[in-house]
């Protein structure tokens, strides 16, 4: 009953709904901004009841988890709408796509299982959390069952929306329901899992009833995807790895109470990352088909107007949040989490480094076949993180984490830059750059006063960030920056 209402609903895209890029964004947008609505529900209740030790167990397990869905997921999301973008149209081809890459994964999920629980059962210091890990592993099979990318290759968000926001709804129910106190942490586990790919339990009955009936095949042709799927694969570790080393080595050299400080800065730093990544990560199967069809000044065209859109959304957001992270935290989690003020402030500056470097992997590299590119970035990154991580956070602890991943972030974008010279080499618009630092002198100035005039944390970040909002807009208006407002304009007239 339910998967035929899931079918019902998003059923409607096909019919009224165009496959408009701007729209997918802002679906898209909608759904992150959810993902920032529900953690300000949630993460205030959540780090208070299970307080800094247990929230920090979550966090480590989280974090060894978090490799292993990395091997089952093998790089083969970005690499399966790149190249399920481009045989969409032919049904045949795109069944055998589909059906290859979906063998590949079922493998990759077996090995990623195996290794895990060897790991567990080899470490004696993992022993402790063998069970949250346990837990927390049922997100691996949920992921390679769920073949999201599968959606994605239709660039169908209205029903991706529609159900990471029902889902989420059904595990904010439960999180309220079922954890009450400090021991109820590997409950709070279980709820996360639900929340995160509970819904992909529907995409067995919708992508099969829908786009293209998943199963096993025989005789999978390997050679074809193996090698880019590799390259992306190795891509995709070493991000997470210099993403996911901070918490890791922060658990080894310092406690639970540490990583819990931290674990909440970094949330709130990767909740704004995945809302501005949103405009990013949907243009992805539009620019394939782009390169597939040979539609290379469409392609280029459409890189310009991310980048500009990108540059006056990032900007904002990185002075909004180094100005009001002590204030966020205390609403967030409380008193008790305030020393991660300065290592969020420190993150709040990785974002423009980091948002710049998804545009050039995904929008510019991945795209066109680049993906070594990425790999090498990405290793030398990795590699540089976990050097500093365990020179620095013995001694600075949590800010040294922080900091690592901003540098980390920079040179990831100082690589994919240099790299995608010949692809493109426009020059961002003097009047676009002009904006930008009106924008964030004046979002830092606004912040300033509403702290030294306001004494009530809730108002001062309210009209720090209301006023900040209308600034912005009447800088955009004076300068005749069009970019914003065309988006939303044309978001309007295809609803």
């Amino acid at each position: 009953m339910y998967a035929n209402l899931f079918f019902e609903l998003t059923y409607i895209n096909k019919y009224k709904m165009k496959k408009s890029l701007k729209l997918n964004a802002l679906l898209n947008i909608i759904k992150q901004l959810c993902s920032v609505v529900f953690p300000l529900i949630t993460i205030p209740y959540v780090s208070r009841v299970l307080g800094p030790e247990s929230y920090g167990k979550y966090t480590f397990s989280n974090s060894i988890v978090n490799y292993f869905v990395l091997i089952a997921g093998l790089g083969i999301y970005n690499y399966a709408i790149r190249e399920g973008a481009i045989v969409r149209d032919n049904k045949e081809k795109l069944s055998r796509t589909v059906n290859e890459i979906f063998t590949i994964n079922i493998y990759s999920t077996v090995v990623a299982y195996l290794l895990l629980w060897g790991i567990v059962v080899i470490s004696p210091q993992l022993q402790e959390y063998k069970l949250i890990i346990a837990v927390e592993s049922i997100y691996i099979i949920f992921t390679t069952i769920g073949t999201d990318w599968v959606n994605a290759i239709f660039e169908d968000y209205f029903y991706i929306t529609i159900r990471y926001i029902c889902m989420q709804l059904i595990s904010i129910i439960c999180l309220f329901i079922f954890v009450k106190d400090s021991s109820d942490y590997i409950v709070y586990a279980m709820i996360v899992v639900l929340a995160s790919v509970g819904g992909n339990l529907f995409n067995i009955i919708y992508v099969h009833k829908k786009y293209v009936h998943i199963k096993l095949v025989k005789n999978c042709n390997f050679k074809s995807h193996i090698m880019p799927i590799i390259i992306l694969f190795f891509n995709t570790l070493a991000v997470t790895i210099y993403v996911n080393s901070d918490t890791t080595i922060l658990g080894i050299f310092k406690s639970d109470f540490d990583v819990g400080v931290y674990s909440v800065a970094v949330k709130i730093y990767l909740v704004v990352k995945q809302i501005l990544n949103a405009i990013v990560t949907v243009s992805l199967p539009r620019l394939s088909k782009y390169i597939g069809n040979g539609h290379i000044d469409m392609y280029r065209s459409l890189l310009n107007k991310i980048r500009n859109i990108l540059l006056l959304i990032i900007v904002p957001c990185i002075f909004g949040l180094f100005m009001l992270s002590p204030e966020i935290i205390r609403i967030i989690s409380g008193e008790e989490y305030i020393k991660g003020a300065m290592a969020l402030r420190i993150l709040s500056f990785a974002l423009i480094f980091a948002v710049l470097a998804c545009y050039y992997t995904t929008c510019v590299l991945i795209p066109n076949r680049n993906e070594r590119v990425c790999l090498v970035a990405s290793i030398i990154s990795a590699c540089l993180n976990i050097g500093l991580n365990f020179l620095l956070i013995p001694k600075f602890s949590y800010n040294a984490a922080a900091f690592t991943t901003l540098i980390s972030e920079v040179m990831v974008l100082v690589i994919c830059i240099y790299f995608s010279k010949k692809i493109i080499n426009s020059c961002v618009p003097l009047k676009i750059i002009i904006s930008t630092i009106l924008i964030g002198v004046s979002v830092m100035a606004i912040c300033l006063a509403c702290k030294v005039l306001i004494s009530n944390i809730k108002l001062v970040i309210l009209i720090s960030v209301l006023a900040s909002i209308c600034v912005y807009f009447f800088i955009l208006y004076i300068m005749k920056i069009n970019e914003i407002f065309d988006f939303i304009r044309d978001i309007k007239n295809k609803n």
